[in-house]
């Protein structure tokens, strides 16, 4: 079950913690709801929210090493951390797996780690499908925007790295539409430019689906347009940046 678990909350817990010891704030209990169970000799919680079940156990310091390698993770508004830190996992349970997909399930994920975070002063959140750890506070106040009716949290829950030639590829936008990005631009696009452009699509990937034909529309600024080509049975669209006057996408 640990190793089903997208997302692990890094905290520097005493070696004597037990999830017994998780006291959730007064408003989070107000919307969570706990309760213990064993599960393959692993003792753990089931933690209820929005009328969806997560799971929720323990890693120490040992065990979490042996399933993620922080180091090689992208870090987000913190650092790698000198030693490693012990982890709670919360995976979706088993009636909502198939719906990880989904906004309603993916905020009140994200919701329930960002509760059961505060409550063990935690360092930082590691979202296993992109390959990131990313700075508790950042991912605090991502998850609170989101909440209020903000955009996707694209930042806390897909990597984006450039590979070559100006050509920027998502990783963990598969989680949700299985579909990575892979984004070409204009060598004089600055890289910024490139990435905000980046977001705004895999934000609109991950929400509304994966392009599942080829199609060209217009862009994010004018004069621009944007081509997009599924290729690998559409688990990669490759889409390009496009204008008759390149001076019109700055």
């Amino acid at each position: 079950m640990q190793s089903d678990s997208p997302l692990l909350i890094l905290a520097d817990l005493p070696p004597s913690f037990r999830l017994t010891d998780l006291k959730l704030s007064e408003e989070a209990s107000q919307i969570i709801s706990l309760s213990r169970f064993r599960h393959q000799d692993l003792d753990g919680w089931a933690a209820i929210i929005a009328g969806m079940t997560f799971t929720i156990l323990l890693q120490s310091a040992d065990e979490v090493a042996q399933t993620i390698a922080i180091t090689d993770c992208d870090h987000i508004f913190c650092k790698s951390p000198d030693t490693v830190l012990s982890g709670i996992a919360i995976a979706l349970g088993e009636h909502i797996s198939s719906a990880k997909h989904d906004e309603t399930v993916n905020r009140a994920l994200l919701q329930l780690a960002r509760y059961v975070g505060q409550s063990v002063h935690a360092n930082s959140v590691i979202w296993r499908p992109a390959g990131l750890n990313i700075g508790f506070e950042y991912f605090a106040g991502a998850t609170d925007h989101y909440m209020a009716g903000g955009p996707f949290p694209v930042l806390a829950q897909i990597a984006i790295s450039e590979t070559r030639d100006h050509v920027f590829q998502t990783s963990g936008l598969s989680y949700f539409s299985d579909q990575e990005i892979r984004l070409s631009a204009p060598a004089d696009l600055p890289s910024n430019e490139v990435v905000r452009r980046l977001v705004r699509l895999a934000h609109d990937i991950a929400t509304d689906g994966k392009i599942e034909r080829p199609v060209e529309t217009n862009g994010l600024v004018a004069g621009e347009r944007l081509s997009f080509t599924p290729r690998n049975n559409g688990q990669i669209v490759d889409i390009a940046i496009v204008a008759d006057d390149p001076r019109q996408l700055h």
